[in-house]
């Protein structure tokens, strides 16, 4: 795998290229699935899931493809990402899925693609506060367009 995909570049990446207008960029992304060039963690289908819409849709259909397992391995990361950071993503309750983004990259050895910026604050941590201290490369989804030359025609 070269990324972990965090759900808000996801989501952001299907309002800026809509399906029906940039059918090749999301045929595109299900074919780096398939490779294992791209994936989410088990928490991000499930983040995903919880605004039950069109994305969830696409992404359910292909949930095999995408998903990563939910290995002792990533756990472990997530437990370290977890303790190690304080307040990042698990202990406050909010963006939850951040720990296992970071953690399915420190796993996979892969760039962590985001939308987030950097608060350089390790008392509240956004991904690539972490990415940083880690020594994780992160990037934004266009990106992958960038980097895979997808056809967004």
């Amino acid at each position: 795998m070269r990324y972990s995909l965090d759900s808000d570049a996801i989501i952001q990446a299907w309002i800026d290229y809509p399906i029906e207008f940039f059918p090749k960029v999301w045929e595109s992304l299900h074919q780096l699935a398939i490779a294992e060039v791209v994936g989410i963690a088990p928490v991000i289908y499930e983040e995903l899931e919880k605004g039950g819409d069109e994305l969830f849709d696409w992404v359910k259909e292909r949930k095999d493809d995408f998903v990563a397992e939910n290995s002792d391995e990533l756990q472990e990361a997530v437990a370290y990402l977890v303790n190690h950071y304080k307040n990042f993503g698990l202990t406050t309750g909010k963006n939850e899925g951040d720990p296992y983004v970071v953690a399915l990259a420190m796993v996979e050895e892969c760039v962590v693609v985001t939308n987030e910026s950097m608060t350089n604050d390790l008392n509240g941590p956004k991904v690539p506060d972490v990415c940083r201290e880690e020594g994780i490369a992160w990037a934004k989804f266009v990106d992958i367009i960038r980097n895979e030359e997808l056809d967004v025609g």
